[in-house]
Formats: structure tokens, C-alpha cells, sequence
């Protein structure tokens, strides 16, 4: 205990000294797995197609997967170092070894990560990875703590896309309730003129069937007349006569009737063949209703 009090050499202080050395031995394998992943991707380019696999196990005992992390690190921090070649100044050698202010040309300097952290980032995307970095305390943070950081982002990310998908469905769905909306009240201006045109018909028939019934009353006044003044012939003939004006009025109402009857069950069909192709075993029992009703209306009615 005297001793480490004289030298100043407490367990704290190896401790310090052993985590700052752990600190940057990570900080060192960090920046040599970048430059591994940059000379993997240079002997890619060089290797015939198809022989990757073997070239690698072959010549550095690396599995694709593993070549594949390795590259991935360049791909993401390749640009704020370059390996210096041998021969090169002891100063960036120095600062190789230390991992610390390496910076592109842009002066854009190596996050300091170590190498775990480094390919944790990697399942974030570039752009939201600088955001991460800026926002949160990575150097400080454990790895299980960095691990779940990036599930939590990743997560709201899901989330935001999965809102933007249902916004985009809802926004969709939406455009197709209001053509059909469109449609639903084009037919309905289209059924509101026919009937309108129906009303007008209707009216002119009623004016027609006044008309004749007025003319009917006038032949039977005359009829009355006549009877009073001529023989039998002559009032024969006036029966007929008023027999022919009632049968005219009445054959005109039952041509307006079946008009009608013809242009509804045309719509009928019409509409039913369309919605045939919706409901099929809706349609089915709508269509059994219908010949049921017409086969019993021409059975009783008739």
C-alpha cells in the first residue's frame, strides 16, 4: 500500500491505462479493417468472375460474409483514411496508430468508433448513420446499449414507412371513393332526367286520355241527342263510333304502360349483368326474386 502511494500506481490507474490502451487497439483495428475492405474491393475488380470464393479462402482464410463486412466498413468510412504506404513519414504513421484526426480532404474527420460500433452503424442507411452520429452519444455508449439504440431507430423507421404506406393506401382509397361517388351521382342525374321525361310523358298521356274522355262525354251527349231524333241504324253507328274513341284512349295507356315496363326491365337487366360480376351470390338470389315475380305476375294477372 506504501509502495502504490509512493509510485502513484493504484489498481484505478492500470485500470485507466489498460481501457485506454483497449480503446485504442479498437480505434486501430477499426481503421485496418477499412483498408482491408478497400484492397478486398481492389482485388475483386482483378478476379475473374466466379472465383471470389476460392481466391479468398485461398489467399487470405476469409469467408465471403466476413469480405463482404469488410468492404461494407470502407464503403461507409473509406474516405477519411488512406493506408500510408511504407516508407511514409512517422507522423502519419503515428496517427494511424492512434486512429485520431484523420480527416478527407474536405477535413471531414473518422467518428471516433471502434471497430464493433463501426459495423453496428451499418444497418442504418448513410444518410440517417451522420444523423445517429450527431445525435447520440456513441463513444459512451456500451455495444449492447449502441445494439439496441439502432433497433429503436430502425424500428421507428418501420413505423414512419409503414405510416407513410397507410397514408398513401388511405390517400388512394380515398380518390376511389370520391369516383365513385362521381359516378353514383352521374347516374342518379341520369335517372332523375329519364324520370323527368317520364313525368312529362305521363302528363301529355293525361292530357290526351282528358281529352278523349271530354270527347267521349261530348259523343255521348250527342249520342243522347240523336237517340231522341233518329232510328236505330243511326244510333248503332254512334255506338260503334264511341266504342272506337274509349278503345283508342284505352290502347294508349297500355302503350304507355309497356313503354315503361320495357325501359325499367331493360335498367333491370342492364344494372343486374353489372353487378353480377361484384356479388355473383347476391346476384343469384336477386335473379331467382325476379323470375319468381314474373312468373307469378303472368300467371295471376294476365
Amino acid at each position: 500500500m506504501i509502495d502504490e502511494l509512493t509510485t502513484g500506481r493504484t489498481p484505478v490507474v492500470i485500470a485507466s491505462e489498460i481501457n485506454t490502451m483497449k480503446r485504442q487497439m479498437e480505434k486501430i483495428l477499426l481503421v485496418h479493417a477499412i483498408e482491408i475492405g478497400r484492397r478486398l474491393k481492389e482485388v475483386r475488380a482483378m478476379i475473374p468472375y466466379g472465383e471470389w470464393g476460392d481466391w479468398l479462402k485461398v489467399s487470405v482464410n476469409y469467408s465471403q460474409r466476413t469480405a463482404q463486412r469488410l468492404m461494407a466498413l470502407f464503403d461507409a468510412y473509406g474516405e477519411y483514411l488512406s493506408l500510408p504506404p511504407a516508407g511514409e513519414s512517422s507522423q502519419n504513421r503515428a496517427m494511424l496508430q492512434g486512429g485520431e484526426g484523420l480527416q478527407t480532404k474536405e477535413g471531414r474527420t473518422l467518428p471516433n468508433l471502434t471497430f464493433v460500433q463501426a459495423l453496428t452503424l451499418l444497418e442504418l442507411p448513410e444518410e440517417e448513420r451522420a444523423e445517429f452520429l450527431m445525435e447520440m452519444d456513441v463513444e459512451g455508449m456500451s455495444t449492447r446499449q449502441l445494439k439496441q439504440a439502432v433497433e429503436q431507430r430502425q424500428e421507428a423507421r418501420r413505423e414512419a414507412e409503414q405510416a407513410v404506406t397507410e397514408r398513401d393506401q388511405a390517400r388512394q382509397e380515398s380518390t376511389a371513393l370520391r369516383d365513385d361517388l362521381d359516378k353514383e351521382k352521374n347516374k342518379n342525374a341520369r335517372l332523375a332526367a329519364e324520370r323527368d321525361s317520364l313525368k312529362a310523358e305521363i302528363h301529355g298521356l293525361e292530357k290526351v286520355k282528358g281529352e278523349l274522355e271530354q270527347e267521349i262525354e261530348n259523343k255521348k251527349a250527342s249520342y243522347d241527342k240523336l237517340k231522341e231524333r233518329s232510328g236505330y241504324k243511326t244510333i248503332k253507328k254512334m255506338e260503334v263510333s264511341l266504342n272506337e274513341a274509349y278503345g283508342k284512349a284505352e290502347a294508349n295507356k297500355i302503350a304507355f304502360l309497356y313503354d315503361s315496363l320495357f325501359k325499367t326491365f331493360k335498367e333491370l337487366a342492364y344494372e343486374m349483368t353489372k353487378f353480377a360480376g361484384k356479388n355473383p351470390e347476391l346476384h343469384t338470389i336477386y335473379k331467382e326474386k325476379i323470375q319468381d315475380f314474373l312468373h307469378n305476375a303472368l300467371r295471376e294477372k294476365l
